[in-house]
């Protein structure tokens, strides 16, 4: 089979294929920003341009829990829309992405908590 026929008919090339394996991450759903989300885009590939995802359990749309890292691509028709499609196969964790997306996550939960903290007091000294 040709490249351009596997990647047509798995979404993936070769190597990203033999880089992961055929888990899916199965539903991915939050209500009021907890549950499951897809965070980063790392080591795209040239071949068939699928990126590297982690999964986490968030809070408050903050990155709580590592679940697993996937090659990730968008499907044909999935746009950039809330109900996206995509074909996802799990791999190997890339640790400096997942204490990435932990270090903004702490950063933009500090400034959270900070700005509720200045607001709440401000309204009691009224």
């Amino acid at each position: 089979m040709a490249a351009d026929e596997q990647v047509l008919r798995t979404g993936f090339c070769k190597a990203c294929l033999a880089d992961s394996t055929d888990e899916s991450p199965g539903g991915i759903s939050r209500v009021n920003g907890i549950g499951r989300k897809f965070y980063g885009s790392a080591e795209k590939c040239p071949a068939c341009g699928s990126v590297v995802r982690v999964l986490w359990f968030v809070f408050v749309e903050i990155p709580i829990v590592p679940l697993g890292a996937y090659r990730y691509q968008l499907a044909e028709g999935g746009g950039l829309s809330l109900r996206s499609r995509f074909v996802a196969r799990r791999t190997h964790l890339r640790w400096q992405q997942v204490f990435a997306h932990w270090a903004v996550g702490l950063v933009l939960g500090a400034v959270a908590f900070a700005l509720i903290a200045a607001y709440t007091g401000s309204k009691g000294k009224r």
